[in-house]
């Protein structure tokens, strides 16, 4: 007898140790839509999941994309690294979720709340987050280009070394922002009152956009090319 195979119970019980594992490990996917519930790594793109209670759910490295989310709660739920390009998560609640390095390809957030949500280094390209109220949150370091901000509130936003190259900030409240860093190519702060952000510089203003309605910070200036051609 060769001593080095192993017995066929042993090897039973292995294999069935490891689909248990395997077993275990996919049945969040399935878990019925609860606020604690685990998503963790699941895909679930296209489906209906608006006005749905995600309090304290985990979605991290979930794939949600092209699903509507619209006015669902996600109160202190993780979504760490979640991909929901093309999602729709108008009227969403986000108070204190952790979005870091999520992506948002073209995600709408019309209307939706962000209160102590951390989002460094996400991925929002081309969103929308037209009339949110957006407070206390950390979108440092992260992806912004071509977002829309028509008419939202930001109050205590760290946009430090963010990309807001073609952001649109037009009619927007902007109360201690920082721009620490930030880059703001052809950024639109048209009808925009900058007087309450810090860390904005001159070079800010002339990569960024304006008109006659864009009010600035004492010793800043409106560079001579405002407003820019469309």
């Amino acid at each position: 007898m060769n001593n080095k195979c192993l017995p066929v119970w042993t090897v039973i019980l292995l294999v069935i140790g490891m689909l248990t594992l395997t077993s275990t490990a996919q049945a969040g996917c399935y878990d019925k839509r609860k606020p604690g519930m685990d998503w963790s790594g699941c895909k679930k793109t296209n489906k209906m999941l608006n006005r749905q209670n995600f309090t304290g759910s985990n979605f991290d490295d979930a794939n949600i994309s092209n699903s509507n989310l619209k006015a669902s709660n996600f109160t202190d739920a993780s979504m760490v690294k979640t991909e929901f390009a093309r999602a729709s998560f108008d009227g969403a609640d986000f108070t204190r979720t952790d979005m870091s390095k999520a992506l948002g390809y073209r995600a709408s957030f019309d209307d939706a709340v962000f209160l102590q949500t951390k989002m460094s280094k996400a991925e929002f390209f081309r969103a929308s987050f037209k009339r949110t109220k957006i407070e206390n949150a950390n979108m440092s370091r992260a992806e912004m280009g071509r977002i829309d901000f028509t008419d939202a509130e930001l109050t205590d936003v760290n946009f430090e070394f963010t990309n807001l190259a073609r952001a649109i900030f037009k009619g927007s409240k902007l109360v201690n922002i920082n721009f620490k860093g930030a880059y703001t190519f052809l950024t639109r702060f048209d009808d925009v009152d900058l007087r309450a952000v810090v860390n904005i510089k001159q070079l800010h203003l002339e990569l960024a956009c304006g008109n006659e309605g864009t009010k600035l910070p004492v010793g800043l200036v409106k560079p001579e090319d405002w407003p820019c051609e469309d």
